[in-house]
Formats: structure tokens, C-alpha cells, sequence
């Protein structure tokens, strides 16, 4: 009989028991369904992987109400992109006067383009003027050597203009022009200036064609163009034909200024002018290195071929545009 007693308490206890269990549920309106424990999961689902076919492992995006890990970049992947910008450059840079190019422009472009240039600056340029064809001089340069181009006009006759042009494979980012002191008996001179986006920072380069017979008119020039490149932050270049050698005034305050590159990188014969004089040079600021300079006859122009190649060091600073009021 005790037994029987037993057996019948056992089995009411475990009946208690599992609808204990069963409760948790079908919990009834009121009950605080927190005091109910659930398992914590993580989630994976498979992502498509290159080939399209699933590649499991990776966790997939949480369930609502869980906390959410954003993938940030690596550290420091902004500062490599910035020296990325700021490593040195090797640049080319040609001067040449081309006589307007009478002596057949394809042949003046074929020169410039044997030289492998960065940059090319060009005085005497003709455009739409009579004398050379109408042709746009500039516009024709620039397609052949596949380049951008600026143009300054210093005189204008008509539909006529003459100048000096600046091409670049780099990007040109401003240009313009400084109107050059000027008197009775002289041709209208200018500055022609253009910013470039090299390595990532900005370098100024100058393009000018001074006074060719009135001797205090030329150094009036050159002083003026000293005055604006004394205002000069960015690595500057400053070439074109000068019409004076590098021992006279006319020079003197484009020298205390900027490094001629001939004495420092020239080889071969340096004579540049119709007398064998270097009145054409290439110059540019102390922080710019002159690895090699060298003139080089043209067939169709009285004036050689000005090359110097550069190299512009990286900038201290991750690179930011200024353009010129």
C-alpha cells in the first residue's frame, strides 16, 4: 500500500513539474516576459563570394535590438594617400623661341616633341594672324604634342595676335598675364604666368619675352618681373628668351632670385641667340634641382632649344590649390 502511495506522489510532483515549464510559453498579459531567459545566437549567413557560389563563415548582419560593428578604414590609410601625392617629380621643361614658325610649323612641333617635354614654353606665337596663315598656332601645338595650352597675346592686330604660349601635360590650373613696362619706340612685352598641378601641389611657371633693342626698357622689365616673383609661396620656373646674357644688369635681379640651370647642370655648347650668345634660359627656384641642361639647334629657327629637366620635391604638406588673385 506504501508503495502504491509513492508511485501516485512521484508522478504528481513530475506532472507539476513539465506544466511549470509550459508556462514560460504562453505567458498571459502582465507577466514580465524579461524574467525569461533566451539564448544568445550568433547569426551567419553566407555571403556570395567572386564566382557567385556562397562562401560561409562570415557573420551576417545582427537582428535588430543588437549592437552593430561598422568596418572602419585602416589607420593612417589618409597620410599614405597624401605621400602617395607629395613623392618627387622628374619634369622637362623646354624654352624655344620659334621665330613664328617660318620655317614650317609641323617641323617646329616635330623638334618639341623629339625632346619628350613636360612643359614647353614658347615665345613668338601666332594666332589667326595673316603672316603665318591664320592658323592658331597654339591650338595646333597643343593637339600635336598632346598637351594643354595657354596663350598671351602681347600684340594684337586686327584678328592678328602674338605672343607666347605655355604647354603642359600637366594639368593647367590658372593662367594670365602681367603687362611689361613699356615706352615710345618699344613692342608691347607681358608675363606670362600659369599654375600646374605637379605631384600633387601647385608650381608656377613664367613665360616672358623682354625688349630686344632698347637696353634700360629691358632692365625696367626684368626688374618688373623680379618684383612679381618676389610675392611667390610655390615652387616657381621662370623661362623664355631674354634678349640679354647672364653677365649683364638686365639678368641681375632674375638671378638673385632664381638658379640659372646652366652653371649648375649645363653641358655642350651653350649658345642659344642668332649670335651665338645664351640670351634663352630656363631658371627656377632654390628648391628645384637642375639635374641636366643642354641647348640643342633648331632647323627652323634662329634661337636653339632651351631643355633642363628638374626634379620637384615632394611638398610638406598634403597638397591644397591656390589660385592667383
Amino acid at each position: 500500500m506504501r508503495a502504491v502511495l509513492l508511485v501516485l506522489v512521484l508522478g504528481v510532483i513530475a506532472t507539476l513539474v513539465v506544466v511549470d515549464r509550459r508556462r514560460g510559453d504562453d505567458l498571459p498579459a502582465g507577466v514580465d516576459a524579461a524574467a525569461t531567459p533566451t539564448p544568445s545566437v550568433t547569426i551567419e549567413t553566407p555571403l556570395p563570394s567572386a564566382d557567385g557560389t556562397a562562401k560561409p563563415g562570415r557573420p551576417g548582419k545582427p537582428r535588430a535590438g543588437a549592437t552593430e560593428e561598422v568596418p572602419t578604414p585602416p589607420p593612417g590609410i589618409e597620410a599614405i594617400a597624401c605621400r602617395k601625392l607629395q613623392e618627387s617629380v622628374d619634369v622637362r621643361v623646354v624654352s624655344f623661341n620659334t621665330h613664328r614658325s617660318f620655317g614650317g610649323i609641323a617641323t617646329v612641333a616635330q623638334e618639341i616633341r623629339a625632346l619628350d617635354p613636360d612643359i614647353v614654353l614658347l615665345q613668338e606665337i601666332d594666332r589667326f594672324h595673316g603672316r603665318t596663315g591664320g592658323v592658331d598656332q597654339v591650338a595646333y601645338f597643343a593637339e600635336a604634342l598632346g598637351m594643354e595650352g595657354a596663350f598671351s597675346p602681347n600684340v594684337v592686330q586686327g584678328n592678328g595676335q602674338y605672343g607666347t604660349a605655355i604647354l603642359s601635360r600637366f594639368e593647367i590650373i590658372d593662367s594670365g598675364r602681367f603687362p611689361l613696362p613699356n615706352s615710345a619706340g618699344g613692342e608691347p612685352r607681358g608675363l606670362q604666368w600659369a599654375g600646374l598641378e605637379v605631384g600633387g601641389q601647385e608650381v608656377r611657371v613664367y613665360n616672358t619675352h623682354l625688349q630686344n633693342k632698347l637696353v634700360g626698357l629691358r632692365e625696367a622689365q626684368a626688374r618688373h618681373v623680379a618684383g612679381i616673383l618676389a610675392g611667390e609661396e610655390q615652387p616657381t620656373i621662370l623661362g623664355g628668351d631674354m634678349n640679354a646674357t647672364a653677365n649683364t644688369p638686365t639678368l641681375g635681379p632674375l638671378l638673385a632670385q632664381l638658379v640659372d640651370a646652366w652653371p649648375v647642370a649645363g653641358s655642350g655648347p651653350e649658345g642659344t641667340g642668332p649670335n651665338g650668345s645664351r640670351i634663352d634660359f630656363v631658371m627656377a627656384s632654390p628648391t628645384l634641382e637642375p639635374r641636366s641642361a643642354q641647348t640643342l639647334r633648331s632647323s627652323v629657327s634662329d634661337h636653339a632649344r632651351v631643355v633642363v629637366d628638374y626634379v620637384v620635391p615632394a611638398s610638406t604638406d598634403c597638397p591644397t590649390r591656390k589660385r592667383r588673385a
